[in-house]
């Protein structure tokens, strides 16, 4: 029975090649997905930068540990997208030492995603149920961190770990999705990799609702007091919209899509099957040190455009993060730094998201004082 591998010696190791390899190049799909996911990549880690900067400053180990991830996944896939940008595996570089460590970390990214997101969501509703007006001491920002650390690093590092005992190939390459980790379906993959991570974004989703239901109380509590005060009004109205979206953002795209395919992988990996480290590494149907080249056409779209969920996460990060008064104007600094001052006057004044409001107030008060 003939092999549905091609097998092509390289270097050290084996190259193989499901099926027959494509005869042409020219597929003008791969190459305007190609533009689209590294223009966009590179736009969202830009805007993220700014984000980043003033969170890492304010001590916010878990929002700034979240961004940092989302910057990594997306310059991985640019990576991995520019190496192997089309389906000619003869020109193809076997991706020796850097795919035996993007497959680790993106393991590790995947778990952090979903860790420091749940850590954020915790630290938030901790400073909703214990308002304060006195900011955290330095004790009390050590502990809040190393509470965090041991939210964020535990299951991410446990899923890095195992990355190798559960990979059933070395690493597989695929045009455009680049480096590819193949895990064996056995219990530790469904236990630390889908049942695990899935708990996650439950949590998540849980202190988002708790989130937004404590804000709305106390904005009632405080209703007649706010009313007296456009200015504070107008700060509790611009709060609540952002923590509205927060927790939309969370049980909307984000809880579904981390849910179902936690479903999809479970019925693929068909439930708790024993692990054999010996049958996984040294019987399977191709050598395990073999690398395996996989083309547009024999990855899955969906396989291939996951690369699309980091880019769109940074859409919301610029929502919840970038709109600040601070980021705002870091963002204005930059622009004027390129000269775009001169098309853009208004890029001189600095932005102050309450200037209307004052200027009404001012203006109220003057005509009051004038009668």
């Amino acid at each position: 029975m003939d092999s549905p591998f091609n097998l092509a010696p390289r270097g050290t190791s084996s190259i193989f090649m499901p099926g027959l390899a494509p005869t042409t190049f020219t597929n003008p799909s791969p190459t305007a997905n190609l533009i689209c996911r590294v223009v966009l990549a590179l736009l969202g880690n830009l805007v993220c930068l700014v984000p980043l900067r003033l969170l890492y400053r304010n001590g916010e180990l878990a929002a700034a540990m979240l961004i940092l991830v989302v910057e990594l996944q997306n310059v991985d896939s640019v990576l991995n997208a520019l190496i192997w940008h089309n389906d000619d595996v003869a020109s193809w570089w076997p991706g020796y030492g850097f795919c035996d460590v993007d497959t680790h970390i993106h393991n590790l990214a995947i778990g952090l995603f979903n860790t420091c997101l749940l850590a954020s969501m915790r630290n938030l509703a901790m400073q909703i149920q214990n308002m304060r007006a006195n900011p955290l001491t330095k004790t009390e920002k050590t502990r809040r961190n190393i509470v965090q650390a041991l939210i964020i690093f535990p299951l991410p590092l446990l899923q890095a770990a195992w990355t190798y005992p559960l990979s059933q190939q070395r690493y597989y390459i695929g045009t455009l999705s680049g480096c590819s980790w193949a895990p064996a379906h056995s219990w530790p993959y469904a236990a630390f990799d889908i049942l695990l991570p899935a708990l996650m974004p439950l949590l998540t989703a849980g202190y988002a609702i708790f989130v937004y239901i404590r804000y709305r109380q106390i904005s009632k509590s405080t209703a007649s007091a706010l009313s007296n005060s456009p200015l504070a009004q107008a700060r509790s109205q611009r709060a609540r919209r952002r923590l509205y979206l927060m927790v939309v953002t969370i049980l909307v795209p984000y809880l579904p899509i981390v849910l179902a395919l936690a479903i999809v992988n479970m019925q693929v990996a068909g439930g708790f099957k024993p692990y054999d480290f010996d049958a996984i590494h040294n019987h399977g149907e191709i050598p395990w040190d073999a690398i395996v080249y996989l083309t547009s056409s024999q990855v899955h779209w969906a396989y291939i455009n996951m690369c699309y969920l980091p880019i769109a996460a940074t859409v919301p990060i610029f929502i919840f993060f970038g709109m600040t008064k601070d980021a705002m104007n870091c963002y204005r600094v930059v622009l004027l730094f390129f000269g775009l001052g001169k098309v853009f006057p208004r890029l001189h004044d600095e932005y102050d998201p309450d200037a209307r409001v004052l200027a009404s107030m001012s203006h109220g008060s003057h005509s009051t004082s004038t009668r």
